[in-house]
């Protein structure tokens, strides 16, 4: 198994983490997490680390894992020296070192000064020419609290492309409907296989199955309104999603089907609607129906409003609870996602 360090982003403090080990999961390889540091998870994995990249939202890079060491310019230094970054690098290839701060780590190191050292160091041994912009071979260092975790860039994730699928920017558009950052997110906690399927009972205009469509899972949406479906669709194909199925239905009586994985924002924000039905009454009804389609040992992430525990009402309806975070929406709504397991 390789040794790999993805460089979290800092939006949530529990988030990104759940994510990337969700991630692996859900390629279906096997891992040990070695280290959790402030936005920085270092685990071995057979996974690939492109293919993470491709499905990761909440994550900048995946490196290849050197070394963690003190952030200490001297103890920095000799992990450099001492671990396998000279035979990593082929000689005359473009080369670069970067160094970045979590959260104002180690006020005290100057890290424009260490970053050059640190190159003048591995230059002793091998040669390389300078390209800060695009290198083929990058050092990257993240000082984080008390440590400083070093790795070669194996994989950038494109965190560009979220904000060009802003829901505002979508043939359809519901004010209700999730950012994709954290649509994304959601499909990753519910270990969404790349060619499996996936179902949303709530689905909307489609945020969260365009999500999932583009990691390449075949994608089913329900929900009660036409207009809302006549919309997912329009969403979808916009985004060149072809392999999906849409249906006007209630997610408290789901149709026979059988899914791997479900994510879905059930209707309890200001702007959406539960259509009179009183809100407990809707997950009560709606967990055991998800977990009916679910297949044995399938994951399914939802949310709900902080204030609905939902913990007995999934244990009622065969579902376990392996994760709960909590985000605040605004200063009347904090959101709670949950992860379930089907029993």
């Amino acid at each position: 198994m390789q040794r790999l360090m993805f460089v979290l982003s800092g939006e949530h403090p529990t988030l990104p983490m759940a994510e990337a080990v969700a991630a692996i999961k859900a390629e279906h390889r096997a891992y040990r997490v070695l280290e959790q540091l402030n936005q920085v998870l270092v685990a071995e994995t057979k996974a690939s680390p492109q293919i993470l990249a491709s499905r990761l939202a909440m994550c900048r890079e995946i490196c290849t894992h050197l070394c963690t060491a003190s952030a200490r310019k001297k103890d920095i230094l000799e992990a450099v020296g001492s671990s396998d970054i000279v035979d990593l690098i082929p000689h005359g290839k473009n080369f670069a070192v970067r160094l970045k701060r979590v959260r104002r780590s180690s006020p005290s190191i100057d890290t424009l000064k260490l970053t050059k050292t640190i190159a003048e160091l591995i230059s002793t041994e091998v040669e390389f020419k300078v390209d800060l912009a695009h290198p083929d071979i990058e050092l990257l260092g993240v000082l984080t609290g008390e440590r400083c975790a070093l790795g070669i860039t194996t994989a950038n994730v494109d965190r560009r492309q979220f904000a060009r699928r802003r829901p505002k920017l979508r043939p359809a558009f519901h004010p209700s409907t999730l950012m994709p950052v954290l649509a994304r997110c959601m499909v990753n906690l519910a270990r969404t296989p790349r060619e499996g399927t996936f179902l949303d009972p709530f689905a909307g205009v489609g945020g969260i199955l365009l999500e999932a469509g583009l990691i390449g899972a075949k994608v089913i949406g329900i929900d009660i309104d036409r207009e809302m479906i006549d919309g997912a669709r329009k969403n979808l194909e916009a985004n060149g999603i072809t392999d999906f199925q849409l249906t006007v239905g209630d997610a408290r009586k789901l149709p026979a089907l059988e899914v791997d994985a479900v994510a879905t924002d059930p209707p309890f924000g200001r702007q959406a609607t539960t259509g009179g039905i009183e809100l407990k009454e809707l997950y009560k009804k709606t967990l055991p129906s998800i977990a009916g389609v679910l297949k044995h040992k399938g994951y399914a992430c939802i949310t709900s409003p902080a204030e609905l525990e939902l913990e007995e009402l999934a244990s009622g309806a065969e579902l376990q609870t392996i994760e709960k975070h909590e985000q605040r929406v605004h200063r009347s709504l904090t959101r709670r996602i949950y992860v379930f397991r089907k029993k």
